[in-house]
């Protein structure tokens, strides 16, 4: 009888400390965390930049880290990302620095050199460098704003998307045309267009009701925002990339309850998450090239004189570009900071130039030669 009393005790403590050992173990896990952007499921810093780094991140953590997506806008939009990953309302987002000139300086310097660069990775993997490495001033913006970014990544080169063939300098003249930042409105308004404000989300309804009449974007937009049902001409002006904004932008609150471990898995997959991002946007064109003639889109290619209205205009610019840092961004000596980030863009694209097929090999190097050198221990404090 005795035996039998002290077996079933012993059983009893047993199956007790396993349901607290289980209970223990979910109080200890993380709740699933919220991935913000304003941006559609077929945009590629989603398709290709976040929904496969939140799977990569899922495993990599065994589950511990896991992220629900909120795309389109349904959490946070694009101009009120910044305070909605400063409260908490998300822990990772999208976040589109020249939305947010006042609170970004340093973003804003760097999106006033988007000509610069030809090879979308190499400028992801320059800007990654510029921000960790060579720009305390970017850190020191992002930490004010209560963010931890994990680098930068680059679109393909952004082209003339519209009605109309505007592949000659007179053709643009009073022509109403959505750019993607400061330095487009400013060869915009060189060439006599009309640069009009709004954020990709806008671009088909404003260009279905002729609010404008041609948007700015990379050729894949034709088909990931269906430009392609209302708008048919594609001048290839190649007019440089849109590089300065965190797609994996993580709220320092958030940041702040990760452990040495769980950052190093975030940085790591953010270094792939990058790269294929920028290969995303160039398989996007890719697609569109080979969808042309099936879907009616004219490839248009520009006159000398249009060609020749960009060499012009970025010749003049760079003061332009230096004056504003000055007086608007208050940045007291930016020009070495532009020759850093041209270098490095140069550099890139001399490193990616022999393994550009190979995203893994790129992402790689970008983990080893830059964010492996981050100390995530201290980054964000």
């Amino acid at each position: 009888m005795k035996r039998r009393f002290l077996f079933r005790t012993t059983l009893m403590a047993g199956a007790a400390l396993a349901a607290a050992t289980m209970l223990s173990g979910t109080s200890m896990a993380k709740d699933q965390g919220r991935f913000a952007t304003f941006l559609s499921p077929k945009n590629p810093v989603v398709e290709y930049g976040a929904v496969p780094f939140m799977k990569r991140v899922e495993k990599d953590s065994k589950g511990d880290l896991s992220f629900k997506l909120y795309a389109g806008g349904s959490l946070l939009g694009g101009k009120n990302m910044v305070q909605g990953l400063r409260d908490g309302v998300a822990d990772i987002g999208q976040i589109v620095f020249g939305y947010y000139p006042a609170e970004f300086p340093y973003a804003s310097l760097i999106a006033d050199m988007a000509i610069y660069g030809s090879y979308p990775p190499a400028i992801s993997a320059a800007v990654t460098e510029f921000n960790f490495l060579h720009c305390k001033g970017c850190l020191e913006d992002y930490k004010r704003n209560g963010l931890v970014v994990l680098g930068s990544a680059s679109t393909s080169t952004y082209e003339l998307l519209g009605k109309e063939d505007v592949s000659k300098v007179e053709s643009l003249k009073g022509m109403k045309v959505r750019a993607a930042g400061a330095l487009w409105a400013r060869w915009l308004n060189y060439v006599g267009a009309i640069p009009v404000s709004m954020p990709s989300s806008e671009m088909y309804e404003s260009l279905s009701r002729g609010q404008v009449d041609v948007v700015m974007q990379p050729l894949g937009a034709m088909k990931s925002h269906s430009i392609w049902d209302i708008a048919h001409k594609a001048t290839m002006l190649d007019l440089g990339t849109y590089r300065s904004w965190g797609i994996f932008s993580v709220s320092a609150k958030y940041w702040a309850t990760l452990s040495v471990p769980e950052r190093e898995i975030l940085m790591k997959n953010a270094a792939i998450g990058l790269i294929d991002t920028s290969k995303g946007y160039m398989a996007k064109d890719e697609e569109v090239l080979k969808m042309a003639k099936e879907k009616h889109v004219e490839l248009i290619q520009p006159s000398e004189g249009l060609r020749k209205s960009v060499t012009d205009f970025l010749k003049s610019d760079r003061a332009t570009v230096i004056e504003t840092a000055k007086t608007k961004y208050k940045i007291a000596d930016p020009e070495p900071l532009m020759d850093t980030l041209i270098a490095l863009i140069e550099k890139w694209e001399k490193k990616f130039a022999p393994i550009k097929d190979d995203n893994k090999a790129m992402s790689d190097m970008l983990w080893n030669e830059v964010l492996s050198k981050v100390d995530v221990k201290t980054l964000g404090n």
